[in-house]
């Protein structure tokens, strides 16, 4: 009888392992891969009304649910008897198995440590002034872009009982003038997410268990050891920081980028599991022709390219278009406001950006294009007395765009301005974005010479 009862709560806790399985879990950086590959053109699909409690609707699956069910009701079956009743050991097999490595001089553990929580803290805060001196401008932007659209429909994402389980060295490589630092983070925490308007959107998960890839970048040849994790100073002047370093994250004494890996280990990436590849591709020719310009790096332009993309989508649901001014030139620019028309009206429920590789480059008698594919997984909705579905599920898309820079201007090094906020020649901050020159130095916004600039952007 024991023993039956044994098998039933193993039925019961499988059975609701495969539906949580397939959600795309909220907390920061988003959580797992789950939602249905999304066909041509970015067309809106589904309809119906939001209204649940909790749960919500997985992704598409191919098998039949009930053969799959039972596949993982045997796996646990395996386990809870070999481990009589202690499921850690399922959870837990590739975090044993992962090997110890030494990290790399200047990140430890406890920068690790601090990153990891002060971003979860920043997250459920919607408040990024207490982490923005050491992350990257990319991450700064894939996370204040979700703010805005959390803040559209009331949302918070409350974290707690965050417990990091184990952090372990994945993976390191040198990146042009840089060096990179994959570091595997287990975890568990409780999820509840909120909706002060929209009672039916909120959903909790208790216990979950889960690994991310955080990459890490710094200059090589940096002699410098400061601290920009676990102290309030510029590490160029030492005086104390401001408040609210905002979308720009200079000293206010010195005007020295804070954010800067000349300095120490900078949070440039939070990968989900499921999307991790640890690609370790060289690129060769794409460094021998950006080899003069000592800002340059793989991992540099992807957290571009990424800035760029999350700046687009919140065009396309709804932000100012001027936005684009900063960084699109004119065609494109066009091209995005007519799908922005097409598309109609919507807000992103949820709007993670998976992964962004290049796919391929190409160099004229002018200038250098570098072709990106990003995957994205989000929903989309549209807010009212009621909020309505336009996405029926989670949906995983394919993008592509271009960035483009003059040749000449890879052989030199620029200067090191926060992208599509600061001026790339004296680096005075944008505060009008229908202006085409800063209005302090007169240097045209859109410079092929000075910055990389999007020349197409298209759905798959």
């Amino acid at each position: 009888m024991r023993y039956s009862r044994t098998i039933q709560k193993i039925a019961f806790f499988s059975f609701g392992l495969f539906f949580i399985s397939t959600e795309v879990l909220a907390r920061a950086g988003g959580g797992g891969g789950g939602g249905s590959s999304s066909g041509g053109g970015g067309g809106w699909s589904g309809g119906g009304s939001y209204d649940y409690d909790g749960g919500g609707s997985g992704g598409s699956i191919d098998a039949n649910p009930i053969h799959i069910v039972l596949i993982v009701i045997a796996v646990f079956a395996f386990y809870y008897l070999k481990n009589r009743g202690n499921f850690s050991s399922f959870f837990n097999n590739e975090q044993s198995n992962m090997p110890n490595k030494a990290m790399p001089e200047g990140l430890d553990t406890k920068k690790i440590q601090l990153s990891f929580m002060g971003i979860q803290d920043a997250w459920q805060k919607k408040e990024l002034k207490s982490v923005r001196r050491w992350i990257s401008d990319g991450v700064y932007q894939r996370f204040n872009a979700q703010f805005a659209m959390m803040n559209k429909l009331q949302q918070t994402n409350y974290l707690s009982n965050i417990k990091i389980n184990a952090i372990k060295l994945a993976n390191t490589q040198t990146d042009g003038k840089y060096q990179t630092a994959d570091v595997a983070i287990f975890f568990t925490m409780d999820d509840e997410f909120i909706s002060d308007k929209y009672k039916s959107f909120n959903q909790k998960y208790k216990g979950e268990s889960a690994m991310e890839y955080w990459t890490f970048i710094k200059k090589s040849e940096a002699h410098t050891q400061k601290n920009l994790y676990d102290n309030n100073n510029c590490p160029n002047c030492g005086a104390p920081f401001d408040v609210d370093m905002g979308e720009i994250s200079r000293c206010s004494s010195c005007g020295t980028l804070t954010n800067n890996a000349s300095y120490d280990w900078v949070l440039s990436e939070i990968t989900q599991e499921n999307d991790y590849t640890g690609n370790n591709e060289n690129y060769e020719g794409l460094r021998e022709l950006t080899q003069g310009d000592d800002l340059f790096s793989i991992q540099r332009i992807q957290d571009i390219a990424s800035n760029v993309f999350m700046q687009t989508m919140e065009v396309l649901s709804g932000a100012d278009n001027k936005k684009l001014s900063r960084f699109a030139d004119e065609a494109t620019t066009q091209h995005i406001l007519q799908l922005k028309k097409q598309w109609g009206s919507f807000v992103f429920d949820r709007l993670y950006l998976n992964t962004v590789d290049i796919d391929n480059y190409q160099i004229d008698e002018e200038r250098l294009h570098i072709l990106f594919s990003m995957k994205a997984t989000y929903q989309r909705v549209q807010a009212g007395e009621k909020l309505s579905l336009i996405d029926s599920e989670m949906v995983s898309e394919r993008f592509y765009m271009v960035l483009s820079k003059n040749k000449n201007a890879l052989q030199t090094t620029q200067k090191e301005t926060v992208y599509s906020h600061e001026c790339t020649s004296c680096g005075a901050p944008y505060t009008d974005t229908t202006n085409e020159v800063c209005p302090y130095c007169q240097a045209p916004v859109l410079d092929f010479n000075k910055n990389w600039v999007l020349t197409a952007f298209k759905t798959a």
